[in-house]
């Protein structure tokens, strides 16, 4: 999931100045969507530096957009790299078809035929915001010569976190928006309160933007996210793995479990390797293993590509400029 809900004021970060390129749109096949009745449909991104020799693709978590990236991609293009943000099925710029049902392999599958339709067969650097990043490492398992390296931003773990337990909760409150319009009625009520109270800023301009969210959360499965990221830390490709320690969505220990399924460690084992450090934009906790890096900030909460974009982008171009 993707917050909007800013615990910290501007002026204590150093912020880029933001992006906001034109909006591009594509066809993208239905191959291997389980999609019968279309064979294609309009998808919307942005593209900045389309020249550029290497590729970064920005994947958004639930709610989100390609806005979630507008911090974070000034300095990745200023390193001469070509970003593309996506907007996924039912957000920001993309329609959701009827027939699309949201799970991890479908997603992955829309984002692999994505990339195919704008004639990107190879991506340098995939990241990852929240729920996005379930996506890209599905693309691990799916498409495994697809992606060089990833990183991961305030990912979901291997359990249900704080925001989304009781987990029965949320598939129940799923099963009353499909059961019926008055049960709909009043869940979409309840879950729009739940969203806004919980720090998410709900768009006005896409259509059922709150449910699509809540389907794609409510079709988590743990153990395949648990695989996917087990698959990354075989594979022995970069990953940069990066949260904030006060993330009000995701707890500490969930953060720490997804460090070790992927080879790295968790945040008490990073405390006594180096203890705490005083270094720029707050960070917390820092260690590099192989190509890897693993970066705990103190502050930033759910959204530290925003607070934390110069130093998130400083440390992708340094992993990429080692492959």
């Amino acid at each position: 999931m993707a917050s909007n809900k800013d615990q910290h004021n501007n002026n204590e970060f150093e912020l880029p100045t933001p992006s906001d390129p034109e909006v591009k749109y594509t066809q993208v096949s239905t191959n291997n969507m389980g999609i019968t009745s279309i064979n294609n449909f309009q998808a919307g991104y942005t593209d900045e530096n389309p020249t550029g020799s290497r590729i970064v693709l920005a994947v958004h978590g639930t709610p989100g957009s390609h806005h979630d990236f507008r911090y974070l991609a000034p300095p990745l293009v200023q390193a001469g790299l070509r970003v593309i943000r996506v907007n996924l099925p039912g957000f920001g710029a993309t329609k959701k078809p009827d027939e699309l049902v949201y799970n991890f392999n479908t997603m992955a599958h829309w984002l692999a035929n994505f990339l195919s339709s704008i004639n990107i067969h190879t991506v340098d650097m995939a990241v990852g915001h929240s729920f996005g990043c379930a996506i890209i490492a599905t693309l691990s398992v799916t498409h495994p010569e697809l992606i060089s390296a990833f990183t991961l931003l305030s990912t979901f773990g291997l359990r249900p976190h704080r925001i989304i337990r009781p987990f029965a909760a949320i598939k129940l409150s799923a099963y009353l928006l499909d059961l019926s319009w008055v049960t709909n009625f009043i869940a979409t009520k309840i879950l729009t309160c739940a969203y806004r109270m919980a720090g998410f800023k709900m768009s006005k301009f896409v259509e059922n933007e709150m449910v699509h969210s809540h389907q794609l959360t409510t079709n988590i499965d743990f153990d395949q996210h648990a695989t996917n990221l087990k698959s990354i830390g075989k594979r022995k490709v970069p990953v940069i793995l990066a949260y904030g320690k006060n993330d009000p969505l995701i707890e500490n220990e969930i953060f720490s479990e997804v460090g070790q399924i992927l080879g790295l460690k968790s945040m008490t084992e990073l405390s006594d390797l180096n203890g705490e450090q005083d270094i720029e934009n707050g960070i917390m906790y820092e260690i590099q293993l192989n190509q890897s890096r693993e970066i705990v900030f103190r502050n930033g909460s759910h959204y530290i590509q925003k607070f934390h974009a110069k130093y998130i982008a400083k440390i992708i171009i340094q992993v990429m400029n080692k492959q």
